[in-house]
């Protein structure tokens, strides 16, 4: 089983996630797992690495289906992260994390903001009240928190990642090679 760490605020993420999600869909074993690579509660400007980084994927974001506009602000991510993951593992695991994606590079949402992820994920099948009472739960958000603090200790230190046999390797891969991975653990 191959797992990916991802963040919906990291453009080389919304390809990685977008690749795996159609691959898990075909019976890749992949399991996605969110991971805040900033670990900030505030939100952070649009740096000029992310916009290069944006114009570089451009191309293969579209490949994927993905738009990547540039965004306003980078809000944090943490509740986004609570809400995905919660959702892994149910069927609508992979609408949910399509469409908070889709919400922020094509729409500019705002997924830091529990009312507009609460939207984002009702569009996608998700039980409105279930995911309000959700993210305004601090425990959820204190363990998820958590969890990322020791995905940091145990190595991952930014996104895309991917752990397969225990070993961590920069997750912006092609197809085949996620095949080829997945085929090999």
């Amino acid at each position: 089983m191959l797992t990916l760490f991802h963040d919906p605020t990291d453009p080389a993420s919304a390809v990685a996630v977008a690749r795996c999600t159609r691959l898990a869909e075909e019976g890749v074993p992949i399991e996605f797992e969110g991971f805040d690579a900033l670990g900030l509660d505030l939100a952070m400007p649009v740096d000029l690495g992310m916009l290069a980084l944006i114009g570089r994927l451009q191309e293969e974001a579209a490949a994927e289906g993905i738009v990547l506009n540039r965004p306003s602000g980078r809000p944090p991510s943490a509740l986004a992260h609570v809400l995905m993951h919660r959702t892994e593992g149910t069927p609508v695991a992979h609408p949910v994390r399509h469409a908070v994606y889709q919400a922020y590079w094509e729409d500019d949402a705002d997924i830091g903001d529990a009312a507009v992820l609460t939207e984002v994920a009702a569009a996608a099948g998700a039980n409105p009240d279930t995911v309000a009472d959700l993210l305004a739960d601090r425990v959820a958000l204190a363990s998820r928190r958590r969890e990322m603090g020791t995905h940091r200790r145990e190595g991952v230190g930014g996104v895309p990642v991917v752990l397969a046999s225990r070993t961590l390797i920069p997750g912006l891969l092609d197809e085949q090679a996620i095949r080829d991975l997945a085929a090999a653990v």
